[in-house]
């Protein structure tokens, strides 16, 4: 009996975080798109070894910049983004339709991208 009680109560704390925590993802996707600003990762699956640094540094965003970086569209052919791809991979910030960042190539140090990205999105 005691441990249906305690059960039901730790379920109904990870039910009330779970709600809360929605509410906050939620505010923090309006703000994002209040200001439109979108990442655009394009990925070579033939050479996903290229990409570490890249992934590094998205799970550093994450953590202060979670709608941007879970909002983040990953495509593997350039499409409409033709002109401003040149080589993959390649790590787009857009605004509506303008390059705010742009990243390409294997980039060994993650910092380079965190930094370049960071800037932009505080603002």
């Amino acid at each position: 009996m005691l441990f249906r009680a305690i059960f039901t109560a730790i379920c109904f704390l990870f039910l009330m975080s779970g709600c809360s925590l929605s509410q906050i993802m939620a505010d923090q996707s309006q703000s994002a798109d209040q200001r439109h600003t979108k990442l655009i990762f394009f990925s070579d699956d033939e050479h996903m070894e290229r990409e570490v640094a890249y992934y590094d540094a998205l799970l550093e965003l994450k953590k202060e910049f979670p709608a941007q970086v879970s909002n983040m569209e990953i495509l593997n052919k350039k499409g409409k983004w033709e002109k401003e791809v040149n080589t993959f991979p390649s790590l787009l910030l857009v605004d509506h339709k303008k390059v705010l960042v742009k990243i390409e190539g294997k980039i060994k140090d993650k910092e380079k991208i965190v930094k370049l990205l960071e800037k932009q999105l505080k603002q």
